[in-house]
């Protein structure tokens, strides 16, 4: 197999028979928490919702009820289990391959240890999204396959970087990692997740990379990052040496849009193809629709109620936590009927407005305000 990465778009006729499986990483589950701190700026920007909102926090101030949303989270509504079949099921559907799906929970790895309890170890990997403080921000690394029998301590000493309790350097914690044959990638770098402003994060980005690039295995293009910024990753990518890799990042329950192929027939061997610079990533149909109709359909997601084994976690306000009265509690205890009614209206009208039929009306007038699509830096055929 040719020693590069590449990119090329998925098509029904294509022959796919060169490679042996397809892998799916970066998804998130039920069992990830997603930070609230950025949800505030843009629900105030939300027409009338936004007013309300306002009010609500207001009134929850003069009751001496502040509301921090710093501390709190959401969590995904997707299971595990489903998460894992509707991966495995696009990639039979549409390639008729064998399938090998890598779950990375936000800091979290029990999806990975209940998916191999359920599937072959090879199949279904215990990996994170590990959170690294890093400076003023911090960025996001996909570890992938932690060593079976010693997945929880590591999972324990990684966590306790990201806590600030540990006194392990960053550096001896990626050369170990690397050493255990762990795939170590670097989620969407371009992505100022501490909110630090573009150039800072530019320079925190070079910063990173010359002293850690060393134990990194690739870096991400990802689902619902941008065309523009994806391209970006493409040019660091070529930059640095470094092999691209895909990451869908998904949070609801449409399957990824970005994918990798192999010749592999487990993980452990996929993950040593990225290690020798080997990857070639498929982009799905998907992924060409408009980034802001995906997202709207992801959020809709989100918002609904679901039939699942825990009934902490069927209703929307079951999944997000905010911290109130110095307790982080899920809205559901503030708001046992849903909450009041302007909440549960505008839920209801964004859902209605984000299901099927309008969102293509959206897509198709959000193209037409966009005018014709610029040349694409990703895909190109390969």
């Amino acid at each position: 197999m040719l020693r590069r990465t590449s990119l090329r778009r998925f098509a029904d006729d294509a022959d796919w028979s060169l490679f042996g499986a397809v892998v799916s990483l970066h998804a998130h589950t039920h069992h990830s928490r997603e930070v609230l701190a950025d949800l505030p700026p843009y629900i105030t920007r939300i027409p009338v919702v936004g007013r309300c909102f306002e009010q609500e926090l207001d009134r929850r101030r003069a009751l001496d009820e502040a509301v921090d949303f710093s501390k709190g989270w959401w969590h995904p509504p997707v299971t595990p289990r489903a998460v894992f079949e509707s991966e495995t099921t696009q990639i039979d559907r549409r390639f008729g391959l064998d399938s090998i799906v890598s779950v990375t929970d936000h800091d979290d790895v029990a999806a990975g240890v209940e998916l191999q309890r359920l599937f072959a170890a090879g199949r279904a990997p215990v990996s994170l999204e590990w959170t690294v403080p890093y400076r003023e921000g911090f960025f996001h690394l996909g570890v992938h396959n932690l060593p079976g029998q010693a997945a929880s301590q590591w999972f324990t000493r990684l966590s306790s970087f990201t806590a600030g309790a540990s006194d392990e350097r960053l550096i001896d914690l990626l050369r170990a990692l690397h050493v255990a044959e762990v795939l170590i990638v670097l989620n969407h770098p371009l992505w100022d997740l501490g909110g630090a402003g573009e150039q800072l994060h530019a320079v925190r980005l070079r910063e990173f990379l010359d002293a850690h690039e060393s134990t990194l295995h690739a870096v991400e293009i990802n689902g619902y990052r941008s065309r523009e910024e994806n391209g970006g990753v493409r040019r660091l990518s070529a930059e640095r040496g470094l092999p691209l890799i895909s990451g869908g990042d998904r949070h609801a329950f449409a399957p990824n849009a970005l994918l990798n192929l192999t010749r592999a027939k487990s993980f452990g061997e996929f993950a040593a193809e990225v290690r020798d610079g080997v990857s070639h990533i498929v982009v799905m149909p998907e992924y060409q629709e408009h980034l802001t109709t995906r997202i709207l359909a992801s959020v809709a997601d989100v918002l609904g109620s679901y039939r699942v084994s825990s009934s902490r976690w069927q209703r929307w306000t079951d999944r997000v936590s905010c911290d109130a009265c110095g307790a982080i509690r899920p809205l559901s205890d503030h708001w046992p009927n849903g909450g009041p009614l302007w909440v549960r209206s505008s839920v209801a009208v964004f859902r209605m407005l984000a299901s099927p039929f309008p969102l293509r009306v959206w897509r198709a007038g959000l193209e037409w305000l966009d005018g014709p699509p610029p040349v694409s830096p990703i895909p190109t055929l390969g």
